[in-house]
């Protein structure tokens, strides 16, 4: 903390240094062109706010706009080279920048922190709404490790098989609760910059496979077709963080379409990325709430009791996941229902630039 705090400040200094000079520099190629001093004192006015703006606290902009003051009256005011704040007019004029300078640097420094402050509203609200999904999320394997343990302590004389599948669901669901508390313990960590994901090859179409099996277990109504590519297409991810996103999008698809019909999910190959999509053919998104689909914000309604169990907040973690693997996210309705898609580097990726001209 005290090292971020000690870069911070050489940063504001260095800033504030190379800002007052560059606006002494313009200011004396004003001064040499029409000898006026009001030029140049709009001239350091416009650099101060741009040290309010771009550093830290009132400090900066305060020391930029007495630093100001002297500035011009050594370098732009008779006698040239030498202070003199004592000729006449001099105080007032003087004052008079100075007081307009530091009105202003301060005034730009308040807008920033309160800007500041809303932001941090934001992530509040945020916060709020991860903790909700998380209660949800947790609650569906929770559910099934309790109902297949109650099942086993109602029925001591069932068949050996049975119990068997019953210790073997449980344990799948334990794993699997883990498993999702370490991830989103370590996307609390992508989302503050502490971490990055820890990634190996792995062929997209088993992670799909996984993924549409897993929402199988607990939809095994739900019919899902999966479109593969003829080549084995390769990327680095974090698996389980990976399947968690693919499940997130079918289980929104299966839960919030309004329908019954096939869900579709496609891989293919645009130039260095491996895009997959996830469409279904219901009533598709509101054009409205589009712009608020991946900011933890956005509610699907419909009429049923648990409608409104998580859905933006999820779409929000997938879209830090996907990025956090240097990925893009996104979300469109076609003639017949809603999409959602995402974008991953392939394996042989190296300079990481993305083409969002990339026709989806």
């Amino acid at each position: 903390m005290r090292r971020k705090r000690e870069e911070s400040v050489r940063r504001d200094c260095l800033l504030t240094v190379a800002l007052l000079v560059l606006a002494t520099l313009i200011a004396y190629v004003f001064f040499v062109m029409s000898q006026l001093t009001t030029n140049i004192a709009i001239v350091y006015v416009m650099f101060i706010v741009l040290i309010a703006r771009y550093t830290s606290g009132y400090f900066w902009g305060s020391l930029a706009s007495v630093v100001a003051v002297i500035a011009i009256n050594y370098f732009f005011s008779e006698p040239i080279m030498e202070l003199n704040f004592v000729k006449d007019g001099y105080p007032i004029t003087f004052l008079g920048i100075f007081g307009i300078s530091l009105i202003t640097g301060t005034t730009t420094a308040n807008l920033k922190e309160h800007q500041q402050m809303l932001l941090e509203s934001e992530k509040e609200k945020m916060r709020a709404n991860l903790l909700r999904s998380i209660s949800h999320d947790l609650r569906t394997p929770l559910t099934g490790i309790i109902g297949a343990s109650q099942a086993c302590l109602d029925n001591p004389d069932m068949d050996r098989a049975e119990l068997r599948q019953m210790l073997k669901s449980i344990s799948e669901e334990s794993n699997w609760l883990l498993n999702m508390v370490e991830n989103l313990l370590s996307i609390t960590r992508i989302g503050s910059g502490e971490t990055l994901v820890k990634t190996s090859l792995e062929p997209i179409e088993e992670i799909l496979y996984e993924s549409i099996q897993r929402v199988k277990k607990r939809y095994p109504m739900a019919d899902i077709h999966l479109e593969l590519p003829d080549a084995i297409l390769m990327v680095a991810v974090d698996s389980i963080l990976l399947i968690q996103v693919v499940i997130n999008l079918l289980e929104n698809a299966i839960k919030y379409s309004g329908t019954t019909k096939p869900i579709l999910v496609t891989v293919s190959k645009k130039e260095k990325w491996v895009l997959v999509r996830v469409r279904d053919y219901g009533r598709g998104i509101p054009i409205e709430q589009m712009k608020h689909l991946f900011d933890g914000t956005y509610i699907c309604t419909d009429n049923r009791s648990d409608s409104k169990r998580g859905t933006g907040i999820g779409l929000s973690l997938c879209k830090t996941i996907i990025e956090a693997h240097g990925g893009e996210i996104g979300g469109k309705n076609h003639t017949r229902g809603a999409e959602i898609y995402f974008l991953l580097p392939m394996e042989d990726e190296e300079d990481g630039s993305k083409n969002t001209d990339i026709d989806y």
